[in-house]
């Protein structure tokens, strides 16, 4: 079983393949807004590499977001067209599940990818799971004094267990292509003085 782990949600480009449940080959590249130059060309190298194709996966695991509205749009499109016309499962998962699953040495935390006017959060307990959200930085600074969150209770910029999220996305639904969407949750400039 060849799964492939692809995340395009912020500044990395981070792509993983596992072989029978193990971690095969990984390629991680920085690319501040060039995302739809290298998702697939990486791909490419990182199927050649290893002396595979496209045709050899059979399971696709995408971040679906929160993160960059165009980063997240580019690897939940690639991974949605491959999943369709290879006819092989797809499973999502959050930016932020990536992040509190990676981390192991709280029980109570509160994942973050910030931007520049805020932050995108979720709240990971032992037995439950907030819905993710917006808020700007003072809100979220209000928010972590209400909810008696320390600073040290924050995780942010964690690096990723390859291990740890594939162990996860056993667990994961596999969804229809066709219904995997992005997670957007801030509402853009644009639509706010509608």
């Amino acid at each position: 079983m060849l799964s492939l782990f692809l995340d395009t949600h912020n500044k990395n480009i981070v792509e993983v393949l596992y072989k029978d449940g193990s971690l095969l080959d990984k390629e991680i590249r920085l690319s501040e807004r060039n995302h739809s130059d290298y998702t697939v060309p990486m791909l490419n190298d990182l199927l050649k590499r290893n002396s595979l194709t496209v045709h050899d996966l059979n399971e696709i695991i995408v971040v679906n977001g929160p993160g960059s509205f165009t980063g997240v749009r580019i690897g939940v499109t690639i991974a949605k067209t491959l999943a369709y016309t290879l006819n092989i499962p797809i499973k999502t998962i959050t930016s932020l599940e990536c992040l509190a699953i990676s981390d192991t040495t709280k029980d109570k935390k509160v994942t973050i990818i910030r931007d520049i006017k805020g932050v995108f959060g979720q709240v990971f307990e032992k037995n439950s799971i907030t819905e993710p959200y917006y808020k700007s930085n003072d809100e979220f600074k209000d928010f972590l004094e209400e909810n008696n969150f320390k600073e040290s209770d924050v995780i942010e910029d964690v690096e990723y267990n390859f291990e740890t999220i594939y162990e996860y996305s056993k667990n994961l639904k596999e969804t229809n292509p066709h219904k995997v969407n992005p997670i957007y949750i801030k509402i853009i400039e644009v639509l706010k003085n509608d």
